[in-house]
């Protein structure tokens, strides 16, 4: 009689405490609900050259290797598209919300001139600090 009060002792604090229960509800932070998940987009990143833009209605469309993408601008990347001409190759950061690629920074990425990629490669012709430029086969 003494060891089946205590049995029933015990199973009653094993599953009457924290956790263990078969109804206990799951911790919030633990299990992050839908709602969560939409209202923190990931930002994303899209390469490619502006293909029209209009600075009024705040819009660009970029075409990048991956096909091209419309975008709505917001904050920054809104102010950017009044020094943006069509051609020029762009950073796009951006979120989709509610179906819409939401722009929010536009930034301009440099094009590397054949010049530059020449001296880079043979750097025997560029120019010595004292402004004279090297050549080899003059000294022979």
């Amino acid at each position: 009689m003494q060891y089946r009060s205590m049995a029933i002792l015990l199973a009653f604090l094993v599953f009457t405490s924290p956790g263990f229960g078969a109804d206990s509800t799951p911790n919030k932070k633990t299990s992050p609900s839908k709602e969560n998940k939409t209202q923190t987009p990931t930002r994303q990143r899209f390469k490619g050259e502006v293909m029209s833009l209009d600075a009024k209605a705040g819009t660009v469309d970029v075409k990048g290797t991956n096909g091209e993408k419309s975008f709505v601008t917001q904050d920054a990347a809104k102010d950017s598209l009044e020094v943006l001409k069509t051609g020029e190759r762009v950073r796009v950061t951006y979120s989709e919300k509610e179906g819409k690629l939401i722009a929010t920074s536009l930034a301009r990425l440099k094009i590397k001139t054949k010049t530059a990629a020449k001296n880079q490669k043979n750097p025997s012709t560029s120019a010595k600090p004292d402004g004279k430029e090297s050549n080899k086969s003059a000294t022979k």
